[in-house]
């Protein structure tokens, strides 16, 4: 008795040991049965055999083990109840241990098959009880309800020795199967099931300035391996740091995963703007949020992350269009230098030269009157950078290049590309080994700037949009010089097939430009009086370059005996073109004196006088052409314009009707002829009334 006593303090203390290590892989099975005795002592099979149907019961404790999932050991106790034909029953109590395989096959269900052994303890009548060992073996079928809960069913075969004292040998006392339906029971730990594993954790250093981009993009990736018993479902992996975000994120979610299946996890992240705060990299603890549903149970628990965030000025260049994110045009302080400036190019009058390019000059020329520099930074050059697609550059944001009123070449790139951009001019980045330099938009079509332009093949040419290159490093130099500086390296770097050109507007669309602002410029900005001076100066250098050629080519041909109206009117067309109006309106009257009926001269005259704000001598020269050729779309577009601006709204609106009919093309450019509410369309066109068509025909 005392060894069974103590056989089954052993197997309790088996099963209680495993517990202790690892909870959720225990569990108590209790097996109620009916005993079928076996072999020549079975009733069953011979009438004159001893023993008859019974019943027992079981207690089962049981581990699997957590690296070996197929594996188990179990101890257990167990009771039971051997009818006789004779007057008294066999009963038999016993402890003992097993080992026994575990096979999956279906998500709720398992098959086990194992080996038992230990000893028994037999009581018949009023025999002396006597303790013997058992052998046996099982197989089950298990079905899991919940994960603590499972129904089960299977047959345990046994095998008692017992001591034959006639003999003196052991021999068969009891040999049969119990055939049993029960339960199981699982624990499950206090801490929170953890049976889906988190490995191979991967993080990049976090960058404050794309903190937008980490929403859609992921910064890191984790494995989830399922070790439950069967597939899961409903898994949802979040990423939460509560200092920089407003709550977790969800960052993957999957319906379900397979029994031993693995996934890998990206980590995306929803950031506040207060991660621009940092002006020093750090170490940020964070966590990863694990839920999912298992058997109909939900469980949940964190994994704890450490993560890298840099300063808020650094960067990589193993993405030239990352740089996009510093370009930053609502920053208060770009705005108060772009506008002022912009405001005193648009004062100028109504110059017919593309006015991005003239508030271009007119910002750069502002810059470098406000003392700008380039200085090459020591420490994050990038010649180095851009060579080392990890090395960690340091960019300046535009205010703070306003400020510090130096940068390298991406500094001053990025400030001279958000100083345009804030006035709604288009830019972009060029990119060639060691240097990066911009470019802006004219907003024109390459056509249009062929036309405008007699310097046009030194322009870019990319999506049909007419691009000028700007070297801003040499600031100190002027706008001139940078343009055609930057010219000379796009067109040496192209010949290599070197260049690259990102434009911002499609850069912000995965690299966001954050809210970054350095402080009110504190700094004085240029006088007024000095920027209109030196854009003027600009304007005119550049206008006598673009125009010289084609001037000496007039001269010639007018003095060996070509002097045409048709010359004349050519002429003044290239003046005009470049707002050189006094010029301009001595050739057309030039044309006049040629030939009475030029209606072209006229009609550019009617459009000179207009850009020039003088209605009655513009309507004087567009009626009189308008004599000639009334059903000309440039005379009827002059009319309308030259009537609105007179007030004279009804003849105005007669004369876009014919327009509309005859050319709706031109009629679009104005638009604003045929609205009914004419004292807003004067406010809103105050500045702007539309392209002026000169008349270039013979």
């Amino acid at each position: 008795m005392r060894r069974l006593i103590a056989l089954s303090i052993a197997a309790l203390a088996l099963s209680q040991a495993s517990f202790g290590q690892n909870a959720e892989n225990f569990s108590i099975h209790v097996r109620p049965g009916a005993e079928i005795p076996l072999g020549p002592k079975s009733a069953l099979f011979d009438e004159t055999a001893i023993y008859t149907v019974g019943g027992s019961a079981s207690v089962v404790g049981q581990y699997i083990f957590p690296e070996l999932p197929f594996l188990y050991a179990e101890g257990l106790v167990d009771a039971g109840l051997h009818p006789t034909q004779a007057q008294d029953s066999l009963a038999i109590a016993s402890a003992g241990m097993g080992i026994g395989v575990d096979l999956r096959v279906a998500d709720r269900m398992s098959l086990q098959l194992g080996a038992v052994g230990g000893a028994s303890l037999g009581f018949f009548g009023a025999a002396e009880p006597a303790g013997n060992p058992y052998l046996g073996g099982s197989v089950s079928a298990n079905w899991d309800l919940s994960p603590g809960f499972a129904l089960s069913a299977g047959g345990t075969y046994r095998y008692h020795v017992g001591w034959d004292e006639s003999a003196s040998a052991f021999a068969d006392l009891y040999q049969g199967m119990s055939v049993w339906a029960g339960a199981i029971l699982r624990f499950k730990p206090d801490s929170g099931r953890q049976k889906l594993r988190i490995t191979d954790v991967k993080t990049q250093p976090l960058f404050p300035v794309f903190f937008g981009y980490y929403e859609h993009n992921p910064f890191g990736s984790l494995v989830l391996h399922n070790l439950e018993n069967s597939a899961i479902t409903n898994v949802d992996v979040s990423f939460y740091v509560g200092e920089y975000m407003e709550q977790p994120m969800l960052t993957a979610s999957y319906p379900s995963l397979a029994r031993k299946q693995s996934v890998e996890v990206p980590i995306k992240a929803l950031f506040t703007s207060r991660l621009m705060n940092l002006t020093e990299s750090a170490k940020v603890a964070t966590e990863i949020r694990i839920a999912y549903t298992y058997l109909g149970e939900r469980f949940s628990y964190t994994h704890p992350l450490t993560v890298t965030v840099l300063d808020r000025n650094s960067m990589t260049w193993d993405d030239d269009r990352k740089a996009a994110s510093f370009v930053t045009p609502r920053d208060p302080t770009v705005l108060i230098f772009s506008k002022n400036t912009a405001g005193l190019v648009r004062d100028q009058g109504n110059n017919p030269l593309n006015l991005n390019f003239r508030i271009a000059m007119g910002i750069f020329e502002a810059l470098r009157l406000y003392g700008m520099n380039y200085v090459i930074d020591p420490q994050s050059s990038f010649i180095e950078a851009s060579q080392d697609e990890l090395f960690l550059d340091y960019l300046q944001f535009p205010s703070q290049t306003l400020i510090y009123r130096a940068g390298d070449c991406d500094d001053l790139s990025i400030l001279f590309s958000a100083l345009l951009e804030s006035v709604g001019i288009e830019t972009a980045f060029i990119t060639v080994p060691g240097h990066i330099f911009m470019a802006f938009s004219l907003g024109i079509t390459e056509a249009e700037a062929r036309k405008s332009f007699t310097s046009a093949s030194d322009f870019i040419y990319k999506d049909d949009k007419a691009w000028i290159p700007i070297e801003v490093t040499i600031v100190q130099e002027g706008f001139l010089k940078a343009y055609k500086t930057a010219t000379k390296q796009w067109k040496e770097a192209v010949s290599k097939d070197v260049a690259g050109f990102f434009p911002i507007h499609s850069a912000w669309q995965t690299y966001q430009p954050v809210g970054f602002s350095g402080g009110s410029l504190s700094l004085l900005f240029p006088s007024a009086d000095s920027v209109i001076q030196s854009y003027k100066t600009n304007l005119d250098a550049f206008v006598a370059q673009e125009i010289q050629t084609k001037v000496e080519s007039f001269e010639s041909t007018i003095r060996r005996g070509g002097d045409r109206a048709s010359i004349r009117n050519s002429f003044g067309i290239l003046y005009a073109k470049y707002g050189l109006f006094k010029e301009a309106e001595a050739q057309f009257k030039s044309a006049l004196k040629l030939d009475k009926k030029a209606y072209n001269a006229m009609i550019n005259l009617a459009n000179l006088f207009f850009l020039q704000e003088r209605m009655d001598d513009a309507l004087e020269w567009y009626r009189a052409a308008y004599e000639i050729v009334p059903n000309n779309e440039l005379v009827l577009a002059g009319l309308a314009r030259a009537e609105f601006e007179n007030e004279d709204y009804k003849a105005s609106q007669d004369h876009y009707a014919k327009l509309s009919a005859l050319n709706p093309r031109i009629a679009k450019e104005y638009a604003y002829l045929g609205s009914t509410s004419t004292s807003i369309v004067r406010a809103s066109v105050a500045r702007d009334k539309g392209e002026t068509f000169w008349d270039e025909e013979e």
